[in-house]
């Protein structure tokens, strides 16, 4: 999903990047038109004042004419001091030209006095504007100029005809100072709206994409065989979809749940029964072993009744996502309420129960932890040698985790069955009996560990094994 962020992330930036390389290509441009504009609209209204003069004093010489009306004018604007703060750039000064040329391109009148006498008649500007058409080019302001300038004609009418033509010119370089701002503010507001649509995607992307990253840990969470409760998620239709998907894997958990709890109670009954089965027929036919053949009965109906109790049991934890937690609860008194009910048992196989035990208050379900306490320390006594000692002990470990140390002095777990231990209905022969028991105390225990976020261990040393309950100690 974080591919897909930035590919979609990517593509976008590669899309503003264009737009605002093809907006900064269309500054100059469009900048360079309405100078255009504005120039042409200047032209025509100076030749249409040297159109006046001409009308008015016809036997003038039309060089003198122009002379007359633009001329000194313009002299005078050009030798004016001025200061014109126009947005960033300040003017000081006048920098456009312009010359005249005659009805046949010479120039009878330039401003600079560097192109009188000179045939302008091939050049754009006069040869459309003579042609009667818009005259207009950019050129060079003289063969040794390095900048450019805009040239904008208009046409000199007398009595009916073209007589003559007018060309304004303006250096670019007057135009450039305005472009360049244009383009440093539009690349700092073009970083902002970046800078804004990044984060507004971000944030999008956050409450876009979280709940569905929740909902894709919900159900890796569900394939990997735990228990979560479905994630809060705000985003309505996302929302509802989980709780869609929620229902949907709760059925099909739950029919192959019932699909598994029947073959494996079958499979776990039917041993016990083929045994009550085979002594009600030996009882029939040898009335002499009836005592014998009635405590199998007994104690192979205990067995059933035994296996049906834990199943139940494990069958209510197992269906549980969420436990009903209490806080501040005792460890102190819990485990010493689990130990002395083992007292008895512990008595009859001259068993000493030694314990250790600090205060610690932590948060859980005590019935739960109390059930998986005792599977823990009635495995222990099964597997522990008579005249020997248990000791049950708790303490913080390094990694600030409460634990709960079960030890005994009995026969090391087989290599092959350690990895097997937690396997429901996985049991081994107790060594004082032979006989083995449901299988289901140790898978008891650690779904209570799993549901608390705790885990459980079991492993050998010298003399026997140790069970270790872990929980962690939230502040």
């Amino acid at each position: 999903m974080d591919t897909d962020h930035h590919r979609f992330f990517f593509a976008f930036s590669i899309g503003f990047y264009y737009l605002v390389d093809k907006i900064e290509e269309s500054i100059r441009p469009r900048y360079m038109e309405t100078v255009e504009e504005s120039m042409n609209d200047t032209v025509y209204v100076l030749s249409s004042l040297i159109e006046q003069e001409l009308l008015k004093h016809p036997d003038i010489p039309f060089q003198s004419n122009i002379n007359h009306v633009l001329g000194d004018s313009f002299q005078k604007a050009k030798e004016k001091n001025f200061e014109a703060k126009i947005f960033s750039h300040t003017k000081r000064k006048i920098d456009l030209e312009f010359y005249v040329t005659d009805a046949k391109g010479i120039v009878l009148y330039d401003s600079s006095g560097r192109r009188t006498g000179e045939d302008y008649s091939k050049y754009n500007d006069v040869f459309l504007t003579l042609k009667g058409k818009y005259g207009v080019r950019s050129s060079k302001l003289g063969m040794s100029d390095a900048e450019s300038a805009i040239f904008i004609a208009a046409p000199i009418y007398f009595k009916g005809k073209i007589t003559g033509v007018l060309t304004l010119i303006k250096p670019k370089t007057s135009i450039l100072p305005f472009i360049d701002y244009a383009k440093e503010k539009f690349y700092r507001i073009s970083l902002l709206v970046a800078v804004f649509i990044s984060i507004v995607f971000c944030i999008a992307v956050y409450f876009l994409f979280s709940p569905i990253r929740k909902l894709s840990s919900y159900v890796v969470a569900l394939r990997s065989k735990k228990r979560p409760s479905l994630p809060n998620i705000g985003v309505p239709e996302i929302r509802e979809l989980g709780e869609q998907m929620d229902q949907l894997v709760r059925e099909i958990a739950g029919k192959e749940y019932v699909e598994n709890y029947v073959q494996v109670l079958t499979h776990e009954i039917k041993s016990p029964l083929s045994s009550i089965l085979a002594s009600v027929e030996l009882l029939s036919e040898d009335p002499n072993r009836m005592e014998t053949l009635l405590q199998n009965i007994q104690l192979e109906s205990k067995r059933i009744q035994t296996v049906i109790e834990k199943l139940l049991e494990l069958s209510v934890l197992e269906n549980v996502s969420s436990l009903e937690i209490q806080t501040g609860l005792g460890m102190r008194e819990i485990i010493s309420e689990t130990v002395a009910s083992f007292a008895i048992e512990a008595d009859r196989k001259k068993i000493l129960l030694n314990i250790s035990i600090q205060e610690t208050f932590l948060d859980g379900n005590r019935f739960f932890l109390m059930t998986a306490f005792r599977n823990l320390i009635q495995n222990a006594l099964d597997f522990a040698y008579a005249n020997t000692e248990i000791r049950v002990r708790t303490g913080i470990s390094g990694d600030q985790n409460w634990f709960l140390e079960i030890q005994n002095e009995g026969p090391n777990i087989p290599e092959y069955a350690l990895t097997r231990i937690f396997e429901r209905f996985y049991s081994l022969p107790r060594p004082d009996t032979g006989r083995k028991s449901s299988g289901l105390g140790l898978t008891f225990v650690f779904e209570v560990a799993e549901l608390h976020s705790g885990k459980v261990e079991i492993y050998n040393w010298d003399k026997g094994v140790i069970s270790k309950f872990s929980l962690p100690i939230r502040s």
